[in-house]
């Protein structure tokens, strides 16, 4: 009896150190088939990737590779639950399984490999310098000991740490805080992606970017929890399949238009 009951602990301590590990647990494709929505993250602060239109929908390219994700799998692009994500939690989201899937503007690097897997990219873009109208600022190279805006945990932050050590970093949580520091002098300048810059100028007076070099250049992908070997298969396979019918280069036509297949074609070529 005391042998049985012996095996029976067994037994329960290895079903449960497999539900802690992930290991024979059904992977995020089976969690929502059975639940018939998908659950992503999305920004809702960095148009035209992701934002909440004057509705409070949520738009963006981002937006709808999700919901391409969305009518691949479930047969109905509407069939997703977006959930709001910043640059500084998206990962704790996506691996605590608040989500299924980070669809967030995320730069593929081997630092976040360690905690995520990444599907094939998605989209390539590069980092640049926003200042005031007035500044003498050319580049990121004269960025030393002033006063700069970034993202927590953005490959923006990660890129002025490392190439102007000597610049004081103000870091926020949203594009919009850092965008007002800016425009109220708080600080120097906001180091951002390349295409939300551009983007926000268009609406922004009193702001410009500083010169024509872009630097960092950075591949998004999307992310799944480490692992999930099926779910990213899936993924891969609809993005490759969206490409090859033409329905990637419809999305870069609504949302940026030549400027964003331009800019794909020259670092694509850096490879």
């Amino acid at each position: 009896m005391k042998k049985e009951a012996s095996l029976f602990l067994l037994i329960v301590l290895c079903s449960l150190s497999l539900a802690f590990s992930g290991e024979g647990v059904a992977g995020a494709l089976q969690d929502v088939r059975t639940r018939g929505k998908l659950i992503a993250g999305v920004k809702v602060d960095s148009p035209p990737f992701g934002f909440l239109d004057k509705d409070g929908v949520h738009k963006g390219f981002n937006v709808d590779i999700a919901k391409a994700l969305s009518k691949e799998l479930l047969r109905n692009e509407d069939a997703v639950e977006f959930l709001p994500v910043t640059s500084g939690n998206r990962i704790a989201f996506l691996t605590s399984g608040k989500i299924d899937v980070m669809v967030a503007t995320l730069t593929i690097t081997e630092e976040r490999r360690r905690n995520v897997d990444f599907s094939i990219p998605y989209f390539v873009t590069a980092q640049m310098v926003l200042v005031r109208a007035d500044s003498k600022t050319a580049g990121y190279q004269d960025l030393a000991g002033k006063k700069v805006a970034t993202i927590r945990g953005s490959t923006g932050d990660h890129a002025i740490g490392e190439l102007v050590p000597t610049a004081e970093r103000v870091k926020f949580e949203h594009n919009s805080e850092a965008v007002r520091a800016l425009k109220e002098s708080r600080v120097d300048a906001f180091v951002q992606d390349f295409l939300f810059l551009h983007a926000l100028i268009q609406k922004t007076p009193g702001l410009k970017i500083a010169g024509v070099e872009y630097f960092r250049p950075a591949r998004y992908g999307v992310a799944v929890r480490k692992g999930d070997k099926e779910w990213l298969d899936f993924i891969d396979a609809t993005l490759t399949r969206m490409k090859g019918a033409g329905e990637y280069q419809k999305l870069l036509d609504k949302w940026f238009g030549p400027l964003a297949r331009v800019l794909w074609t020259l670092l694509e070529s850096e490879k």
